[in-house]
């Protein structure tokens, strides 16, 4: 493989991550405006109908076993989605979002122990007690107390863990990017379904909301999906973990920029904690990764 080829992977990735920390602004901002059930429904049928027409040509190879995939990816996608946003409503800020919603890559082993009968290895054990303590510096105020919000959105973590575990049982011996497209509309649907059940229809929409809510389908959804495919394609599947797991960073950094978010120095402790923590939950495969590139420099 080229070092081209890698490099513009990683740059693809990096671009993925920088798009999906910017999306969390975004998302504070729409929600201003426009319910949760709207925002979900609007950002992933929007999505989904991109990635259908990028994807027309391979629906023949659909069965009722990309149909049940798409149900169960695009259930959990949606339901981690739909508990991001609705923990935004409650106060939680788009850079303290980012990262508590990064602890899906310490439960992924977890939740795929229990569903997949992979057993966790000893970094992710540390991990998930370190990712505990990086996650008490972030949301614990003086009272010792989380949040209401960021309960909500420690919750869309493992909504977003079970998401991921699930793509990677349904994508075995699958088109990743038909099952894609098939968890994206799926999730529009479970958006619309709330959006009549709630009465979250809105009367009128603002150009700058209808622009939030575009640039969360357009880019954070169907551009990023995109991008993702190509750099994991290139990229050991660890070391993407990492680069993609920059979007909490990238969080902060734009809900600082376009936000005006003020961290403290007890959330700063907290945030590298719980970046030192996914890290560590990638340790043993990055360095698997490592020996076998140093065995096969040619790769």
């Amino acid at each position: 493989m080229s070092q081209n080829k890698k490099l513009w992977a990683t740059l693809a990735l990096l671009l993925t991550s920088a798009i999906w920390g910017s999306a969390f602004v975004s998302q504070k901002f729409a929600v201003d405006e426009l319910s949760t059930s709207f925002i979900l429904a609007a950002r992933f049928t929007i999505a989904g109908a991109i990635t259908a027409v990028a994807t027309i040509k391979r629906w023949h190879f659909m069965d009722k076993g990309y149909l049940l995939g798409g149900l169960v990816t695009g259930g959990a996608m949606a339901l981690g989605t739909g508990l991001q946003t609705v923990a935004m409503t409650f106060g939680t800020m788009p850079g303290k979002s980012a990262f508590l919603t990064a602890a899906y890559c310490v439960i992924v082993p977890f939740l795929a122990w229990i569903f997949m009968k992979e057993r966790p290895k000893k970094n992710h054990v540390l991990s998930a007690a370190v990712c505990l303590l990086g996650i008490g510096l972030i949301s614990l105020e003086g009272s010792l107390k989380i949040t209401f919000g960021d309960a909500i959105t420690l919750l869309c973590s493992i909504a977003f863990a079970g998401n991921i575990v699930s793509i990677a049982y349904f994508c075995r011996g699958r088109d990743p990017m038909l099952l894609t497209m098939l968890q994206i509309s799926v999730a529009g649907v479970f958006g619309w379904l709330s959006v009549f059940i709630t009465g979250g229809l809105p009367e009128h929409i603002t150009l700058v909301a209808a622009g939030n809510v575009l640039y969360l389908a357009i880019f954070s959804t169907a551009l990023c999906l995109c991008l993702q495919s190509i750099g994991l394609k290139y990229i050991n599947a660890t070391v993407a973990t990492i680069l993609l797991s920059l979007e909490s960073v990238f969080g902060v950094i734009f809900s600082v920029l376009l936000y005006n978010e003020r961290i403290t120095m007890q959330m700063t402790a907290g945030f590298a904690v719980a970046f030192g923590a996914i890290f560590l939950s990638q340790m043993e495969a990055l360095k698997i990764s490592t020996k076998k590139a140093v065995e096969n420099p040619e790769n």
